[in-house]
Parts: structure tokens; C-alpha cells; sequence
């Protein structure tokens, strides 16, 4: 059974971000979501009731989006050591070719 809140913005945006494959896009996903839930606990303190679940859910999405940051950011410093190794082996390699044009 679906719950209440399954047609927020914020969990369209959720599932974008967790879903999404391509790196290059996965900071702005993230953003937009964790954007998002913050307006929405905003507007739930001005709703009447107390959207415990929503809340709860909320709470779990917004971990789940730290623990995809946290991954997202060892992606990239790896991606920038291979980057810095490729450069450094492709200037050895050059670099008795440069030595010799002295």
C-alpha cells in the first residue's frame, strides 16, 4: 500500500537521485532532493497533524543521500588519482624525448 506522501515532490526527487547512474549529474540529483526535503519538513510544521511517517521517511531519505554523497565524493577523488597517475606516466614517458632536445 502506498503511503500518503508518495506523490511529493520530494520523493520524485529522492528517487532521481538515488537512481541516477551518471556521475556528472549525481551532486545537482542530490541537491535538488535533499532542497526539497528541507522545504517539505518546512511545510509540514505549518500542517496540522503530526506526519510522523512522512517525517520518518524524510529522515531516512536524507541519510541515505549522505551516505550517496559520501560515495559520490570517493568516486571522484579516486577518478582524480587515476587522472594525476595517467598524467604523471604519460610526462615520464616523454620525458627522455624532452631530455634529448636539450
Amino acid at each position: 500500500m502506498p503511503a500518503d506522501y508518495d506523490q511529493e515532490k520530494w520523493v520524485e526527487l529522492y528517487k532521481k537521485a538515488i537512481l541516477e547512474l551518471e556521475h556528472a549529474k549525481m551532486t545537482d540529483r542530490i541537491g535538488d532532493a535533499r532542497t526539497e526535503l528541507a522545504a517539505r519538513v518546512e511545510k509540514l510544521h505549518d500542517l496540522p497533524g503530526l506526519h510522523v511517517s512522512e517525517l520518518h521517511a524524510i529522515d531516512e531519505a536524507r541519510r541515505m543521500l549522505l551516505l550517496l554523497e559520501d560515495e559520490e565524493g570517493q568516486y571522484a577523488a579516486e577518478q582524480k588519482s587515476r587522472a594525476l597517475e595517467e598524467a604523471l606516466h604519460k610526462l615520464r614517458s616523454i620525458a627522455p624525448k624532452i631530455q634529448k632536445l636539450k
